[in-house]
């Protein structure tokens, strides 16, 4: 999520990115079509064609995209029609009105049917009035959601608004750090992030914000207030707070700075480290170190294991589900992707830089555990570090790159199937835990099944300790209806993470039932090695959406 990526890379050893060259699909690259829109149709088609995890037809492609014309204007039709010298021509009708006729390109080149597109929309404009007043990011959102509804149900257009949000959410933002719920009238704070310019400040949690530079906030939309709020950084902003027991308002001048959503929260349960990670952006793994070096240092040696709670978890950059691996996996395989641009065949293993190589650990996963948080997930699982106990995660095992448009919206498009150490695919497997809880409720007699079931899991469920990479898809079908998916963050699996931890004997029984002996120490034929390491950068998967941090 995520798995969303940095634009368009793929790494070289040691992490060096490389930019990816795109190249018209014909023999004879032809320049770009002049036009604004045919460009950005192009380049869309051109980048699908080199980069899509299967081979897709540009005009296929542009056709489904010409048809949600209708969907902004219902008097619009697109259909074929005989033309001259026997050939087939493309015709736009509007409400029974012959606009226009095209020559069908005489082949799938995708800057030709990018063009199509391009003159399409400038005829279709003179003729409707309705689709003359719409913005121009609207359409355009509109005939690429018809592209990409053509594709598999992972790859996505952002518009140009919604791609700014989504940047931000991967790879920070210029903003002031505050957290704030927003209400028809007031936007009350209940966060600030430490060491952030609000809090330098001065700015609480349960102050309000009345006005940003100059402009009240009431009546504004959140998006607003947070777009005012956010610049680049270093800039400077006016914000006008409102506090409790004050009667009058207090501004203040900040200069806006870096802000990194935090991704990672830590508790403590006794002599437990529970560590529950909502996504993974580009400072997850250091947030988790930095967090475990605190953890060691204050609990040491009382510290006995940790919980990574990843439930709901929809994943993020996959350079950080690798890195964050790393910080517990001292040698062997992480994860490898596949795919048909030989810059998507990689193959990751651990650095042998480990921080935390022994010490035991519970991964929580459920139904909402998808992309990166599967891959962390399975190869704890697979490399017998950790005991993965709750539901079968989402299954969601390709990878997205993320590529930029002319017009600052992004395309994210699947390029790789993930492959876990043991040698299955993530997609529609996921992970299964080693010990399930989805039959499981709330209460201490289920905590109590939990524990014999942990003691004797062979013979429990000979399913759950096959070979995973032996499975056919029958098995696998067998497998996750063994352990179904199931939502929320459920006390039971959190309860069974610490009585694990607590009895060594019984988490070294669970902790190894699964086969430890990884597939991958073959790679896959071509794929490209990268030796994981906390500076890892240029790829990623799915992401979740832009949250209201400014």
């Amino acid at each position: 999520m995520p798995l969303l990526l940095r634009p368009v890379a793929a790494l070289a050893p040691r992490g060096i990115l490389v930019l990816i060259v795109l190249l018209a699909s014909c023999a004879e690259p032809q320049p770009l079509p002049a036009d604004p829109t045919g460009r950005l149709f192009g380049r869309g088609l051109d980048q699908i064609a080199e980069l899509y995890i299967v081979p897709v037809s540009s005009r296929k492609l542009a056709l489904a995209a010409a048809a949600r014309l209708s969907q902004l204007d219902p008097k619009f039709t697109v259909f074929e029609t005989p033309g001259p010298q026997e050939k087939t021509e493309l015709a736009l009708d509007y409400g029974g009105r012959d606009v226009a006729t095209y020559p069908i390109p005489s082949n799938d080149d995708p800057h030709l049917w990018g063009g199509w597109l391009g003159h399409l929309l400038a005829d279709a404009k003179a003729a409707s009035p309705t689709l003359a007043t719409l913005s121009q990011d609207k359409i355009d959102e509109t005939l690429f959601n018809g592209i990409i509804g053509a594709l598999d149900r992972f790859s996505r257009y952002a518009s140009p608004e919604a791609a700014r949000d989504q940047r931000a959410a991967r790879d920070g933002f210029g903003g002031i750090g505050v957290t704030f719920d927003p209400s028809p009238d007031r936007f009350r704070i209940i966060k600030v992030l430490p060491g952030g310019p609000a809090d330098l400040a001065g700015i609480r949690a349960g102050d309000t914000i009345v006005a940003i530079n100059g402009q009240p906030t009431t009546g504004r939309s959140q998006n607003d207030v947070i777009h005012l709020l956010r610049g680049p950084i270093v800039s400077s902003v006016v914000v006008g707070i409102d506090r409790p027991g004050i009667a009058q308002s207090h501004y203040y001048r900040l200069q806006r700075a870096l802000i990194v959503e935090p991704t990672v929260t830590l508790s403590r349960d006794r002599d437990i480290a529970i560590f529950h990670i909502s996504s993974f952006n580009q400072n997850t793994t250091q947030q988790l170190v930095e967090e475990l070096d605190t953890v060691k240092r204050e609990m040491s040696p009382r510290l006995i294991g940790v919980v990574l709670d990843l439930r709901g978890d929809p994943g993020g950059l996959l350079d950080q589900a690798v890195s964050l691996s790393d910080v517990f996996i001292n040698k062997g395989p992480i994860v490898a992707t596949v795919g048909r641009n030989p810059a998507s065949r990689q193959f990751f293993e651990a650095s042998g830089d480990s921080i935390a190589p022994q010490i035991p650990i519970v991964v929580l996963v459920n139904g909402g555990s998808a992309s990166a948080s599967e891959i962390v997930a399975a190869a704890l699982q697979d490399a017998g570090r950790a005991v993965v106990v709750g539901t079968a995660s989402y299954g969601k095992g390709t990878v997205q790159t993320v590529l930029r448009l002319p017009n600052n919206g992004e395309l994210t498009l699947t390029w790789a199937q993930l492959v876990a150490p043991a040698g299955y695919l993530l997609n529609e497997h996921g992970v299964v835990p080693t010990l399930c809880t989805s039959d499981l409720d709330d209460d201490d007699q289920s905590v109590r099944i939990a524990v014999l079931r942990a003691s004797g899991l062979s013979a429990v469920s000979p399913l759950t300790v096959r070979p995973r990479a032996t499975l056919d898809d029958s098995g696998w079908e067998q497998l996750r209806r063994s352990c179904p998916p199931r939502d929320g963050d459920r006390t039971i699996d959190l309860a069974v993470a610490e009585r694990l931890l607590a009895d060594p004997v019984l988490y070294g029984q669970a902790a190894h039932v699964i086969g430890t002996a990884p597939n991958l120490a073959v790679r896959p034929t071509g794929a490209t090695p990268v030796t994981a390491d906390r500076d890892l950068t240029g790829v990623g998967g799915s992401l979740s959406s832009g949250s209201g941090n400014p």
